[in-house]
């Protein structure tokens, strides 16, 4: 108990109600039925209306909210792969005649829930589980599965980021460091494949986008890609400007856009599984959205007379309904391109 305590890895700044069923689950797994009476009580005591945005709101209590409370779907792609969604991000579960495979582990005060829906689905024991980046949605599941000795694989600065304490700026992500059994075993830097069953995985970094340990994943021959945060269906993404940017983001997609087809089955970081279509959309869209605030930068004007400006506008409709709000977002773009110096105001 004492040793699990010392190890305080995820300090979001989230409202009480987290908070409470964080410290329960790191240190009484068994107390799920608690953790949701707990969340109860406090949730009616403060009267908050599901998915309601309260003012001040971070986009991580944004996100959160919605991750705690959204039911768990599961989604078969066909070829023994199957999506899970609800629990934080997007989870992607490879069956073969022994074992699953698992691509993140989603929110950790939901583990349990995930843990009965992959049986589930597979009936097979998870045995290997691949991080396609460090931040806590993706992750929160790494100490259940690596405490129950499944190896942890990701990009090498995954383990970097989640060996020490994180702070994302424009989100409110405080989180870190993992205790080690939630640390990646296996790491690459550009490159690895894997074999479960008779699916490949072909596991590639094509340098830092959302994070700086961004993984995606080719499944052959079921012709699906996972690409974690690099894509969100249909949301503003979040930047991490600790090590992402959106010049690496494009990058990437340009590179998604040429190993897939249109057949190709694309599993988004958040929302339902899309197509090269979307995926094309959404790349148009930030590369419209990247020029007009290069165009603002160049002009001389501040990160706030940039969102004044609105240069998403046009896009709020279908993109901005997601926990990045389109102030958000611009706010993003300018700090990336100022510090990537990709635009900069005249001298």
């Amino acid at each position: 108990m004492r040793n699990i305590m010392s190890h305080r890895w995820v300090h979001l700044h989230l409202d009480g109600a987290t908070k409470w069923r964080r410290i329960l689950q790191q240190t009484r797994p068994a107390l799920a039925s608690i953790q949701a009476l707990v969340l109860a009580l406090v949730v009616t005591a403060a009267s908050r209306v599901v998915g309601q945005k309260a003012a001040g709101e971070t986009v991580i209590q944004k996100a959160t909210e919605q991750f705690e409370s959204s039911p768990m779907k599961t989604n078969s792609l066909g070829s023994g792969v199957f999506m899970l969604s609800g629990d934080g991000g997007n989870i992607t579960a490879i069956a073969d005649p022994g074992s699953t495979l698992l691509i993140d582990s989603g929110m950790d005060s939901r583990v349990t829930e995930l843990s009965g829906a992959l049986f589930k689905a597979t009936m097979r024991p998870v045995t290997r589980l691949v991080n396609t980046h460090w931040h806590f949605d993706h992750t929160g599941g790494n100490v259940y599965f690596g405490g129950e000795g499944v190896a942890i694989i990701a990009q090498e600065n995954v383990k970097k980021r989640l060996s020490t304490v994180q702070d994302v700026p424009f989100t409110g992500i405080k989180d870190g460091h993992y205790p080690p059994q939630a640390l990646p075993t296996l790491t690459y830097s550009s490159s690895m494949t894997l074999r479960q069953g008779s699916q490949q995985l072909t596991l590639v970094n094509y340098g830092p986008a959302h994070t700086d340990g961004d993984t995606i994943i080719y499944i052959a021959p079921a012709n699906v890609a996972v690409v974690g945060d690099i894509f969100s269906n249909h949301f503003y993404p979040i930047i991490d400007l600790a090590g992402g940017s959106i010049d690496g983001m494009i990058h990437s997609l340009d590179q998604i856009l040429a190993q897939t087809d249109e057949q190709t089955k694309v599993v988004p970081g958040h929302g339902s599984v899309a197509t090269r279509a979307d995926l094309r959309d959404y790349r148009d869209m930030l590369v419209q959205v990247r020029q007009r605030i290069k165009v603002l930068i160049t002009a001389g004007k501040t990160i706030d007379e940039a969102v004044a400006a609105a240069p998403t506008k046009e896009f709020d409709a279908k993109w901005g309904s997601g926990y990045v709000a389109p102030d958000v977002f611009t706010k993003m773009v300018f700090s990336s391109l100022v510090n990537s110096g990709s635009a900069s105001p005249p001298s």
